[in-house]
This record gives C-alpha cells, sequence and structure tokens, in this order.
C-alpha cells in the first residue's frame, strides 16, 4: 500500500470489474478456446482458421465502423459475423450464428466466482458509501452476484465511450449528484482507470495485484495510492 498523494474526503465510490474484484485472465482465456470450439460445431470451416483471420475481420470492422472501439459487444459480434459471411454464408446465416456463438461466449465469460472476501468487502463498503461499477467490459453484474452492491453500474458501448474517455465517471457523478472530484474511482488500468479518472477530475486508487494474471503498463500519471489488493480498502469502513 503506497500514498503518492493526498486522498480527499470522497462521497462515492466507483469500481472497475475485470481484473480489479477479481482475476479475469484465466476466465477470458477460457471463454475464448470455448469459443472458438464453438464456432467449429456451428460453421465447420472454422476449423482450419487462426487467430490473423478472425483479426484481420476485426481491422476492416473498425475501419468501417471506428466507433466500434468503445463497444466491445457490439465489435465482436460484427467481426464474428463478417468473418463466418466470408466462409460463404448468407449475411442472414451469419447474423444468426454470430449471435449463437457470442451467446455461447457470454456464457463462460460470466461463468466466474467472485471470492467471498470481495463480496464482503463490497457489502462493508456500500453501508457507507454508493458504490457505482463503471466498465468497459461486457460482464454482467448480475449473473457474477454482485449487483445488488451497485447503485448504478455503466458500461461502454451504446454511445457511452470506453474510458479513459471521461463519459461514464461524468454519468455516474450525475447520477450521484456530486462533483466528479467527490467520486474515487478503483481499476487495475493504468491508462483507463488511473489516466482517465484523474482526467475526469476523479480520485483514484491502482489495485496492483500481482497474482493475477493480467500484464498491467507502467504509470504515466500518480494515481492518489497504490494497493496491492482490492481488499486493502477496507480501511474507508
Amino acid at each position: 500500500m503506497r500514498f503518492y498523494k493526498r486522498l480527499s474526503s470522497f462521497k462515492a465510490i466507483s469500481f472497475d470489474l475485470d481484473d480489479t474484484l477479481y482475476d479475469n485472465h484465466p476466465v477470458i482465456t477460457k471463454a475464448e478456446a470455448e469459443l472458438q470450439s464453438h464456432l467449429q460445431q456451428i460453421a465447420p470451416e472454422c476449423a482450419n482458421l487462426g487467430r490473423e483471420f478472425w483479426w484481420q475481420h476485426r481491422n476492416v470492422c473498425l475501419t468501417n465502423q471506428p466507433e466500434l472501439c468503445h463497444d466491445v459487444t457490439a465489435l465482436r459480434l460484427a467481426c464474428m459475423q463478417a468473418g463466418i459471411e466470408a466462409l460463404g454464408y448468407s449475411e442472414l446465416e451469419a447474423k444468426q450464428k454470430a449471435q449463437n456463438a457470442f451467446d455461447y461466449f457470454l456464457s463462460h465469460r460470466n461463468n466466474l466466482q467472485v471470492p467471498d472476501r470481495v463480496k464482503a468487502l463490497l457489502q462493508g463498503l456500500s453501508e457507507k458509501y454508493p458504490l457505482v461499477a463503471i466498465s468497459n467490459g461486457n460482464v454482467s453484474i448480475e449473473e457474477i452476484g454482485i449487483s445488488d452492491y451497485f447503485s448504478h453500474s455503466f458500461f461502454a458501448g451504446d454511445g457511452n465511450l470506453q474510458k479513459p474517455e471521461a463519459d461514464m465517471f461524468e454519468q455516474a457523478s450525475q447520477a450521484l449528484s456530486i462533483e466528479r472530484k467527490d467520486l474515487l474511482h478503483i481499476g487495475d488500468c493504468t491508462h483507463a482507470d488511473i489516466y482517465g479518472a484523474l482526467s475526469a477530475g476523479c480520485q483514484t486508487i491502482w489495485i496492483n495485484n500481482d497474482e493475477f494474471g493480467i500484464r498491467k503498463k507502467p504509470l504515466k500519471v500518480l494515481p492518489n495510492a497504490e494497493f496491492d489488493h482490492v481488499e486493502q480498502l477496507a480501511m474507508f469502513y
């Protein structure tokens, strides 16, 4: 636990989800593997394709619709549909198969257990502060069993720009009727969470958990503090 600059009083706490509250790396790795297996079942031609095939279609989708960079769900669907169409399926068939594959992916993507100690932390904090979820991803807080701890949740896509853009930090502040300086944001990503929250005028704590599988980029701006794991936030009860 390291403090870099004065932490002022705050009125609410916002949380990133993946790799902040739980280790998402093994979850997403398994979900990706299950997706590739499922794609081969619904479109056997996928069996001989490598990652480069899908990355090429991803890049084309982003070139044609750059706004998709802010919506991981829409981007994945567009990428899969384009790839399946390229294999010779009709637009309708490709759209249906892409949706089927995405639903299957989500079932594995949301198949994770938030540790009981983290749930206890969220419970304790929620009794003192309103909590908000702010995520660039598409995990379901209902499916993973933590929705009851949050008064609001905001996800990139559907008009919301991804962090580090200020959209969701501003929405959270407005929903809570507080100034952005009164929002303490907790996250693992040095760019999306730390740089993003600070640029939006919020305070922030970096969760730098070495036990998690994701590799973190070096800090470019200093957060208010750096914690080794999210459970250290219990000091704010």
